[in-house]
């Protein structure tokens, strides 16, 4: 049972969770009405499928903008001849590489094969794409990323162009040199030697390694536009964020102070100005904070954007998720922080409990902004209100998510309370109870050995007796002798019976003692 002062310690502190669960209220709606329920959405223009375009996405009609949406057009069609002249083929990019061939031929020199390293004559010499136009067709990412114009330009570059036999080109075809080097057939009609093969896979790695970086280039472009607008706009958000709390936290103070303050009417202009005077220098102690949290905002601005573009690759997000992943960064942020570095004097349980709050305010957030629509309609279904839906929506999901997000947090100090005292608590008694017990051990071997000396005395006693009653009892004694026998006798007497009393006192402080220790 809880002695008087546990149960005083426990009242005190179920009065500090009180307390702390008023004010975290009021933190927490505050928070969540200039956060992503205020400034969020006045900042961002969030989409469905995030800031970046991914091929997934695209297959299911879902587009950052027009641009890439129109670069897909012909992703999904099939490959045919008039979508190669139309959409791929360019001759003119390689006919100005033709005519020098034949000047260069007509003056008697000679061109060779660029996967033979053969002469070539005259009109059988082809321009093939290295990769070829049906399998660059087939590459969504090229679509996705690139303009028809630029897709033309990158496939009929210098750099995807081999120039080489009539022959080996109608017999490559459509498909990749990979296939055709695979096919034994094909190099024994073609009298290809490893020489050749080494050749063919090089200009055919040149090629692909060609396309493939500017498709990588082009993507960490966007990836770096898109994360710097996001970076940008979360920076200034969350250093807006804290002067904006800080201003609003001082403003409620110095209103209170004063209502309460009941002094006459005409001074009010003068408390009003220091009153304003208060609240900007509470502001101006904040800049450092909100450079901070700008600093850390533009840090995680782009890591959710980054975020956002790798779950795209693998589902669609809704507009809402995209916005939620964001918004998630800076409190996930403060708990990664929190557990690879804690302070050095935190105990884990406190570390633990500090991130599940954080990580319970993050999953509240999240449900209350998914749960902003359907409060929004509710609202809408009521004509009175109607008009003020985006308003109203907004705000009270921000205070129910406030409040919610409070009342979690007060359950966790309550739980983490119990995990950190129920414990400490047991182990504290049975301390107690061990060092009770040596304390009891202690006084009994004190008892013990002063029942020894009064055993000891006993025996002295009872041995003094014989010698007198021996005295007395002896006929050929002196009266002289005698008398000083009996005076020694009573001096022992008298000093025996001191002993008693002495012992008994003795007897009577150890059993005084131990009846106070034993309760």
């Amino acid at each position: 049972m809880m002695n008087q002062g546990q149960s005083q310690r426990a009242s005190a502190l179920r009065n500090q969770r009180l307390d702390q669960l008023v004010a975290s209220c009021q933190q927490e709606i505050l928070r969540q009405i200039i956060g992503p329920f205020g400034l969020t959405p006045a900042m961002f223009d969030d989409k469905t499928g995030g800031n970046v375009a991914t091929t997934h996405n695209a297959d299911a009609g879902v587009f950052p903008d027009e641009l890439h949406e129109r670069n897909y057009d012909l992703a999904n069609d099939a490959y045919s001849q008039q979508i190669r002249q139309q959409n791929w083929d360019d001759k003119n990019a390689r006919g100005k590489t033709h005519r020098q061939i034949n000047k260069t031929l007509d003056a008697g020199g000679e061109v060779a094969s660029a996967a033979t390293g053969k002469p070539m004559s005259k009109g059988k010499i082809n321009g093939d794409h290295t990769v070829s136009l049906k399998e660059a067709h087939q590459n969504k990412e090229l679509h996705l990323r690139f303009s028809e114009e630029e897709r033309k330009k990158m496939l009929n570059s210098k750099k995807n162009m081999a120039f080489i036999e009539e022959s080996l080109n109608k017999s490559k075809g459509e498909r990749t040199w990979n296939e055709c080097l695979n096919d034994p057939q094909f190099i024994k009609k073609h009298g290809l030697t490893q020489q050749d093969i080494d050749r063919i896979k090089k200009i055919d790695k040149g090629a692909r390694s060609y396309i493939q970086s500017e498709q990588h280039k082009r993507l960490a472009g966007e990836l770096f536009s898109t994360g710097a607008k996001e970076a940008a706009g979360n920076a200034l958000r969350q250093a807006l964020g804290v002067v904006l709390h800080e201003f609003v936290n001082g403003s409620f103070v110095e209103i209170k102070s004063l209502l309460k303050d009941k002094q006459p009417a005409a001074n009010l202009i003068d408390r009003l100005t220091d009153s304003l005077k208060r609240i900007m220098d509470r502001v101006i102690s904040k800049l450092k904070a909100a450079l901070d949290a700008a600093i850390q905002g533009g840090i995680q601005g782009f890591v959710s954007n980054l975020l956002t573009f790798l779950i795209n690759n693998l589902i669609t997000t809704s507009k809402k998720i995209v916005t939620i992943i964001r918004e998630s960064m800076q409190s996930l942020w403060k708990a990664i922080k929190l557990m690879l570095n804690p302070p050095q004097d935190m105990p884990a349980m406190d570390v633990a409990r500090e991130v599940s709050k954080i990580i319970a305010a993050v999953i509240t957030t999240g449900l209350g902004m998914l749960m902003e629509e359907s409060v929004k309609g509710f609202i809408m279904s009521i004509p009175v209100l109607a008009p003020i839906a985006d308003v109203l929506a907004t705000a009270l999901t921000a205070i129910l998510t406030g409040m919610a997000g409070a009342f979690i947090v007060y359950g966790l100090d309550n739980m983490f309370d119990w995990l950190g005292t129920t414990g400490t608590e047991l182990l504290s008694a049975q301390e107690a109870h061990a060092d009770a017990q040596v304390v009891v051990a202690e006084r009994l071997q004190s008892w013990l050995q002063l029942q020894y000396e009064n055993s000891r005395m006993y025996t002295v006693c009872s041995a003094e007796y014989q010698d007198m009653l021996a005295c007395f009892s002896s006929a050929a004694f002196q009266m002289d002798v005698a008398s000083v026998d009996a005076a020694v006798s009573i001096e022992a007497h008298d000093a025996m019976i001191e002993s008693i009393g002495t012992q008994r006192a003795r007897l009577q402080t150890v059993a005084d003692e131990l009846n106070a220790l034993l309760g």
